[in-house]
């Protein structure tokens, strides 16, 4: 029977991708020189990099490599490179995971990896139940990556800085002006990073969806190409209505306000592909750029159209125009979402004559520049957001309307508000002379602030790289002398977000307690508020009234509370899946379960993704949620 080593090598070489790359070091490659020969292959290691990691930081240019010649990457380097960042990470998530103590300088790190460490972290996010600390695993992996999709949405919206500094002066082609140094769809796809979790839909993924979409619109209209600018566009607006891509199914007043409507990602990747007006017209939009032809949003009052360019010099229909009109650009409108049908002028005109507009026609019927189409959508998130927290509903109810993925309700929450401010930063030219643009642009910093120090400390080092410059050139000493709250107040808003991180607290053990006073419930009992009937989880507890759960030098307020002998609780309750609730012993009820998750009550069964910020998984034996902070309350 012929031996291994008697194949030739490119037998073997094929053999060699279903092995593990870390066997093919640690044991192929020492069999024999011509085996460690074969294991050295570029080929192979190019496998292996394209097998292993699907996503890639933007430094390693990895898909034009790809593109390039084999010989010009030393892949082999660049898996082992990946590898050891996979390592650190794992290293990293471990320490995150078992202790508060610089789990904010450890969730740098890993964020400073940027898509190197996405492979691991999706990795975590999606780990077996099984695991002895799943709830705590997949949320602080989740948090890493969220601050890491956050990163790419920022970044992406930092191009209208550089593109606001340096168009002065400069003769740009219609597209360039109105994009403004973006692209539009992954200029919007960036309120998506900010609920992404562990989903697909990021924004490179978002273009390669339009990138399909219009693969099959052309597949379908294979004369395209020699088609007049109006056939085009007609093609494109019936296409999509047929294919269900833009618009919603029986919209009402309340599912028009479902936050999943304003996110072109969920958009794409949803079956039913919901989406409001100015979603629909970005789709439409992107799908004609990637068709041939010239299409741009045009943000009208109460609605959203799609308006469509001809060639310059040339008319929709094809005919060229006189030599006067060589610049010219005849236009004409789509509504994608509710029509497959040319809306005429006069029906433009029409509609915002019954909008009460009589006048200034010329200056609203224009295409609307990216940046202005990101404050749009801002405001609509912001309009679910408000509908979210005014709609006077039990919370199951209410859930549709923020929900993008079973259970997620209270993980977008946050991020939703949070995306809004971060748009609110980045649309503003840095070196605006608007005062009025000035004065707001320091009221929504001190939102992200208060948002950014209560909710994701973890963003400190986007706070730094992107939010200090842009003060920093807005309070110039040439151009302002009396800023409230200049970049160095910012600088020692972190520096003091990091102490606090490095700082080792004093443990609460119930063996301490004074003589006489005693604290009934434990960390991770669930509990029913006995006067409102919600349901919640115990995070902790004070015998020194609510300023107790304040760690550090004692308050004056702290001192009163002394004489106050109830117990105090922090908890996490079902009404909006925040952890900051106080509520007295006397309030609680606590709820005796048995069995697997399924016997917790909804509300609890929905904060389960929040719940691993503070427990490593649900004990069903014993009815309690298994504690991740026995560094706060050992005994509990």
């Amino acid at each position: 029977m012929p031996s291994f080593e008697s194949l030739p090598d490119e037998l073997i070489h094929q053999i060699l991708h279903y092995i593990p790359p870390e066997q093919t070091l640690s044991s192929f490659a020492l069999l024999s020189r011509r085996f460690n020969s074969i294991s050295c292959e570029p080929l192979l290691w190019r496998h292996y990099c394209q097998a292993n990691f699907r996503y890639w930081q933007a430094e390693h240019r990895f898909h034009e490599k790809l593109r390039g010649s084999l010989h010009d990457v030393d892949w082999k380097a660049l898996y082992l490179l990946r590898l050891r960042r996979n390592n650190h990470v794992a290293n990293l998530i471990e320490g995150v995971i078992a202790s508060r103590v610089s789990r904010i300088a450890k969730t740098e790190k890993i964020c400073n990896y940027g898509y190197d460490a996405k492979d691991f972290l999706l990795t975590q996010c999606r780990i077996d139940d099984s695991a002895e600390d799943v709830l705590a695993r997949r949320f602080y992996s989740c948090t890493v990556l969220d601050s890491i999709h956050r990163s790419l949405a920022i970044e992406e919206w930092s191009k209208y800085q550089h593109f606001a500094a340096n168009r002065l002066g400069q003769n740009m082609s219609n597209s360039e002006r109105l994009n403004c140094g973006m692209r539009l769809e992954r200029a919007l796809g960036a309120f998506d990073m900010f609920m992404l979790h562990d989903n697909e839909g990021d924004l490179d993924e978002i273009c390669e969806m339009l990138d399909d979409i219009a693969s099959r619109f052309r597949a379908a209209n294979p004369n395209l190409d020699s088609a007049t600018t109006r056939t085009k566009a007609v093609a494109l607006a019936r296409w999509l209505r047929a294919n269900n891509l833009t618009g919603l199914n029986d919209p009402s007043e309340e599912t028009y306000r479902y936050l999943r409507n304003c996110l072109i990602g969920r958009a794409l990747r949803d079956d039913q592909h919901p989406s409001l007006p100015i979603i629909s017209a970005a789709i439409y939009s992107a799908v004609a750029a990637r068709s041939g032809f010239e299409a741009y949003p045009a943000a009208l009052p109460n609605q959203v159209h799609a308006i469509v360019l001809s060639p310059p010099g040339v008319s929709l229909d094809g005919v060229a125009l006189p030599p006067e009109q060589a610049e010219h650009q005849e236009t004409t409108f789509f509504n994608p979402y509710g029509s497959d049908e040319e809306v005429s002028i006069d029906e433009i005109h029409n509609l915002l004559y019954r909008l009460g507009i009589y006048s200034g026609h010329d200056g609203m019927i224009t295409p609307t520049s990216t940046d202005l189409i990101v404050m749009r959508t801002a405001q609509n998130i912001r309009a679910s957001f408000t509908s979210f927290r005014m709609i006077d509903r039990p919370l199951s109810q209410q859930m549709p309307m923020i929900e993008l993925n079973r259970g997620d309700w209270a993980r977008n929450l946050q991020p939703a508000l949070y995306s809004i401010i971060w748009a609110s930063i980045m649309m503003v030219p840095a070196l605006s002379d608007n005062e009025d643009v000035r004065w707001d642009w320091q009221h929504d910093l001190r939102d992200l602030l208060a948002n950014f120090n209560e909710y994701f400390p973890e963003d400190s080092w986007l706070i730094e790289k992107y939010i200090c410059p842009m003060y920093d050139a807005f309070a110039a000493s040439s151009r302002r002398q009396d800023w409230e709250v200049p970049s160095g107040r910012v600088r020692a808003q972190i520096k003091e977000i990091r102490r606090k991180d490095a700082w080792v607290r004093t443990p609460r053990r119930r063996s301490h307690l004074g003589e006489g006073v005693r604290v009934k419930y434990r960390v991770g009992q669930v509990f029913k508020h006995k006067r409102y009937d919600h349901h919640g989880l115990i995070l902790g507890w004070t015998a020194e009234g609510v300023a107790g759960f304040n760690w550090g030098a004692e308050s004056p307020l702290q001192e009163s509370w002394r004489r106050h002998s109830e117990p105090f609780y922090r908890c996490m309750v079902g009404t909006d899946g925040t952890d900051h609730h106080i509520i007295a012993e006397s309030s609680i009820e606590v709820v005796e379960l048995r069995g697997g998750p399924e016997v917790l009550p909804p509300e609890i069964q929905e904060l389960i993704p929040m719940a691993g910020k503070f427990f490593k998984r649900w004990d069903g034996e014993n009815g309690v949620f298994v504690s991740n902070i026995r560094e706060y309350y050992p005994e509990d």
